[in-house]
């Protein structure tokens, strides 16, 4: 049984069955996991191997969050959550407080970043002509690392209700284990989508 992220969707990497339904698009395990190896491998490319690779998203629920997840999985690198309700400083202090050195974000959610100082980080458009131009030129994926069970798969930050929101670790093994747990609840089976 795969203990992360990154074997959970190894195993799942040559699968025909559907992965992801979004409006009238559907995406096979095989095209949703080699979307996330491109966008895996152009992020690592990227990034900055003297800092840590934190890589945030300011997506909305959609399959371009989807495959950024599936990348950080993948690529081995930590994925960070950022809440989109947030505003102005306390949109940059949370950026920063994750030490995002890429910032991952779409055309609905962009302007919230208008004015924002963020030094460090690297803003990207999935939307963009560029963000496809790179993803065009990826090789092809060699993992910023090989995580274990208790690594970091992604920070999610809290509502902020008793204070300002703070980043909690999500650790691999906690995705696989909560999985297994709404499986045996929910009776899901491989024909669920």
């Amino acid at each position: 049984m795969a203990e992360t992220v990154q074997q959970l969707l190894r195993e799942r990497r040559t699968g025909t069955g559907t992965a992801v339904k979004f409006g009238d698009q559907v995406w096979t395990w095989q095209e949703h996991l080699g979307e996330a190896e491109r966008q895996a491998a152009a992020l690592i490319a990227l990034a900055n191997t003297d800092r840590p690779l934190h890589v945030g998203t300011l997506l909305g629920n959609t399959p371009a969050m989807l495959t950024a997840m599936a990348a950080a999985g993948l690529g081995g690198y930590v994925l960070c959550g950022v809440n989109n309700t947030r505003r102005g400083a306390a949109l940059a202090r949370d950026i920063a407080k994750a030490h995002c050195q890429i910032l991952l974000t779409d055309a609905a959610h962009r302007d919230l970043l208008d004015g924002l100082d963020l030094p460090g980080v690297r803003v990207v458009d999935v939307d963009s002509p560029d963000w496809q131009t790179l993803l065009d030129g990826a090789g092809e994926l060699v993992p910023h690392r090989e995580v274990s069970a208790t690594d970091t798969f992604m920070l999610i930050f809290t509502s902020g209700t008793s204070g300002e929101p703070k980043a909690v670790q999500v650790a691999h093994m906690m995705v696989p284990f909560a999985g297994v747990a709404l499986v045996d609840r929910f009776e899901i089976t491989t024909a669920d989508v």
